[in-house]
């Protein structure tokens, strides 16, 4: 078997670092994380980082690849090469996976606060004796920018299939999400990126939109609120295309 089962790389850790009598915090502190962290291992909630493998087998006093195997070899025990190769891109993979869920679950809280400071702000205004009716253009892009930012931050996948690394496309549709920039080719180097771009600019700017519309009426009032307004979504649309294209032909 030479793929990586987490709950018994958890189970293997927890028997070997016992057989070491160590605590979870003798463990955390040789390898400076914390005891949470040797924990959730341990509870096969995550897996180490792939820099922690070497030093992890080290302090226990075993291989690497009976560390991922989750078993100890027989003395002797010839090992192929492919199998090694696969459980150390399976724990790739793994540490990778858990690193896009820790960025997702930062994302949602991003948009959790973004959605309170817009309530926030909409409350301001309406306690301002703004009208509703007058803020309607500021309300209605928020609620647009909040709602691409919410899709976005908690549905978007971080990861394109394989083919988009060996083809040139220039094209991206997930779910409601379509994006399509000719020039611009779309691969797993740029796209994590790219998304960060989109996802920036979508809460920013359910932020910033109302932020505008309250300054603009403070200094002139309404008449000044409608010369800017549209404006300010064309100054706001390109500088999200300029940037895209920039950061994406950056890392493409």
């Amino acid at each position: 078997m030479d793929s990586i089962n987490n709950e018994k790389f958890g189970r293997f850790l927890a028997e070997v670092r016992k057989e070491k009598q160590m605590t979870q915090k003798d463990l955390a502190d040789k390898l400076f994380v914390s005891d949470k962290t040797v924990s959730k291992w341990e509870r096969g909630n995550s897996m180490p980082n792939v820099t922690l493998l070497i030093p992890l087998a080290e302090v226990l006093g075993i291989s690497v690849t009976e560390l991922l195997q989750g078993e100890r070899f027989k003395e002797n025990q010839p090992l192929q090469s492919d199998v090694v190769e696969t459980l150390v891109v399976n724990s790739l993979d793994l540490s990778l996976q858990d690193t896009l869920r820790q960025r997702k679950k930062n994302w949602i809280f991003a948009f959790l606060i973004s959605l309170g400071v817009v309530i926030a702000e909409t409350i301001l205004l309406t306690v301002s004796q703004i009208s509703i009716e007058k803020m309607g253009d500021s309300l209605c892009l928020s609620v647009l920018m909040l709602l691409f930012a919410g899709w976005l931050c908690i549905f978007a996948k971080d990861l394109l299939p394989k083919f988009y690394d060996t083809n040139k496309i220039d094209f991206v549709s997930q779910g409601i999400f379509r994006i399509h920039m000719p020039g611009l080719s779309f691969n797993n180097a740029n796209w994590g990126y790219v998304l960060i771009v989109f996802r920036v600019f979508t809460l920013t700017t359910a932020i910033v939109y109302p932020a505008i519309c309250y300054v603009s009426f403070l200094i002139g009032g309404f008449e000044m609120w409608e010369s800017i307004k549209y404006p300010a979504i064309l100054i706001l649309l390109a500088a999200l295309l300029v940037i895209t294209y920039i950061v994406g032909k950056k890392y493409e």
